[in-house]
């Protein structure tokens, strides 16, 4: 079976429950909200709720999913280490790897133990790896699967290739934990940058747009309502939540789409205080 034919297919459950249904009950609540509550006040609210109502499942379960990947691959060198030391010793891969299936892994251990299953079922070492790397799911993991693959193919000393794969696996997530420190900073940096749009916007309805309506003619401001800059400050919050999250998406895993678990958490909490306070 070659590496292709074990893509996944986009139309399989997961991804219907998780993404297509969600996205056409948010689409529904938006076209109804755009007919019957269009230039009300609770039309930003049915904005808000059908872009939760998409985002919100698939982003928890990538949230979770991408937990597990990262405990793969924080247990994955150890495994190589142990599977490159028995073969050093003068063991067969199957017989490294059916050691290696009873020791712990923690999450990867049933993973191990169903790659020893397959290979006492007589399934070939290479195909052997390919399910287990299409089963993880880890671009870091796969890499290295692949590597082995290769070299075993190509005739290599199978017991260099394990060595120097475990040496640079573990090298590879010292430098990937030490890039995850330097961007922490940048982080936090991030979400200050929002909490301070936050309060300074609270602040500017409170100190300054409040106390101009109250005073005579006061009730439109240089001809926009008080409420009108209300939907307005609500309008930029949500901009605001919304692309800073994907940015930091960018910067800290190079995807976008992993920044909506932070877009998510700057919205749902500026609503909350927009709304606690009364703007």
């Amino acid at each position: 079976m070659e590496k292709k034919e074990l893509k996944e297919s986009f139309w399989n459950l997961r991804n219907i429950g998780l993404i297509v249904v969600p996205l056409m009950i948010a689409i529904s609540l938006l076209f109804y909200s755009t007919l019957f509550y269009f230039n009300t006040e609770y039309y930003d609210d049915f904005i808000l709720f059908s872009f939760l109502i998409g985002a919100l499942p698939y982003t928890t379960y990538r949230y979770f999913e991408f937990r597990k990947i990262k405990k793969y691959e924080e247990i994955f060198p150890d495994f190589l280490a142990d599977l490159s030391s028995s073969v050093d010793s003068g063991m067969s891969i199957p017989q490294a790897v059916a050691i290696c299936s009873k020791r712990d892994y923690g999450i990867l251990t049933d993973e191990i133990r169903k790659i020893h299953r397959l290979i006492t079922w007589g399934v070939p070492f290479e195909e052997v790896l390919r399910r287990f790397a299409f089963f993880v799911k880890s671009p870091f993991i796969e890499k290295f699967v692949y590597l082995i693959i290769e070299a075993n193919r190509s005739g290599g000393d199978i017991r260099e290739v394990l060595s120097s794969a475990s040496r640079n696996s573990k090298q590879l997530k010292e430098i990937e934990r030490e890039l995850k420190g330097n961007i922490a900073p940048y982080m936090i940096i991030m979400y200050m940058i929002f909490g301070l749009f936050l309060g300074m916007t609270i602040l500017l309805y409170y100190a300054f747009l409040v106390p101009m309506s109250t005073i005579e003619g006061g009730e439109i401001i240089y001809g926009i309502s008080l409420e009108g800059y209300r939907t307005l400050f609500f309008r930029l919050l949500m901009l605001e939540g919304f692309f800073n999250g994907l940015i930091m998406g960018k910067i800290t895993n190079g995807k976008v789409i992993s920044g909506l678990k932070h877009s998510i958490a700057m919205i749902v909490v500026s609503y909350i205080v927009f709304y606690f306070l009364g703007v």
